[in-house]
C-alpha cells in the first residue's frame, strides 16, 4: 500500500512538471494588498528579447522585441484607463522620448481605440502605444500576464524591459506595486549606460 502511494505521488509529480503547473511560479508583485503573480518568471538580463508582433493605433502590426537599430523600451501595463498607466505613458512621451536612438513601445490588451482616444486627448505623438488585445501571448514569454488574482487575470503587470540594439534583455523591472509608477530614475540610469 506504502509503495502505490508513492507511486500515485511521483506519477502526480510527474504530470505537474510536464503540464507545467508545478514549475509554474511566476513574478510576485502586489495590488493595493492582494498578492499578484504572473504567468513566469519572465526573461533574465542576458536573455534574447523574443521578437513578436502588436497592433499600432492605426491598426498596423509592429515588430517589437529582437535586434533594432534603436534601444528598445518595453513597458508592459495593465490599462491606459487607469490613471498609473496614464501617468507612465505621458512621462515615457515627454522624458524618455528626447533621448536619441530610444524606441518607447507601452503595451497593454486595450484596443488600438482606446489607446488612439488616450493619444489624442494626452498630445502623446512620441511613443508606440501597442495592443495585444488578440491573446497576450506575447506578453506571457515576457512573464507579465497576471494568473492570480482572479479579478485581474490575464491583464498585465507593470514591467519595464530594456533590449539593446542587439535583442538582449539589459534591464528589467517588476514594479513591486502595479498600481505605482515604475522608478524612472533607474530606468533613465540603465538606458544611460547601455546607449
Amino acid at each position: 500500500m506504502k509503495s502505490l502511494s508513492r507511486s500515485i505521488f511521483l506519477a502526480l509529480l510527474v504530470t505537474l512538471s510536464v503540464t507545467g503547473c508545478y514549475n509554474s511560479k511566476g513574478m510576485n508583485t502586489m495590488f493595493l494588498e492582494h498578492k499578484v503573480v504572473t504567468n513566469n518568471q519572465g526573461l533574465k538580463i542576458g536573455d534574447d528579447a523574443p521578437k513578436f508582433v502588436v497592433v499600432s493605433n492605426d491598426l498596423k502590426e509592429v515588430t517589437v522585441g529582437g535586434a533594432k537599430d534603436k534601444v528598445q523600451i518595453i513597458a508592459f501595463v495593465p490599462s491606459i484607463d487607469t490613471d498609473t498607466c496614464a501617468l507612465e505613458t505621458v512621462y515615457f512621451n515627454k522624458q524618455v522620448a528626447k533621448m536619441d536612438n530610444v524606441e518607447i513601445n507601452i503595451i497593454s490588451k486595450d484596443t488600438p481605440f482606446a489607446f488612439s482616444r488616450f493619444c489624442k486627448a494626452s498630445d502623446v505623438k512620441n511613443v508606440n502605444t501597442l495592443s495585444d488585445y488578440k491573446g497576450a501571448s506575447n506578453a506571457k514569454k515576457y512573464g507579465s500576464v497576471i494568473a492570480s488574482p482572479k479579478f485581474l487575470e490575464k491583464f498585465f503587470a507593470r514591467t519595464v524591459y530594456i533590449v539593446d540594439t542587439k535583442g538582449k534583455v539589459a534591464y528589467k523591472q517588476v514594479v513591486a506595486h502595479i498600481e505605482k509608477e515604475p522608478n524612472y530614475k533607474d530606468i533613465l540610469a540603465a538606458l544611460k549606460d547601455i546607449q
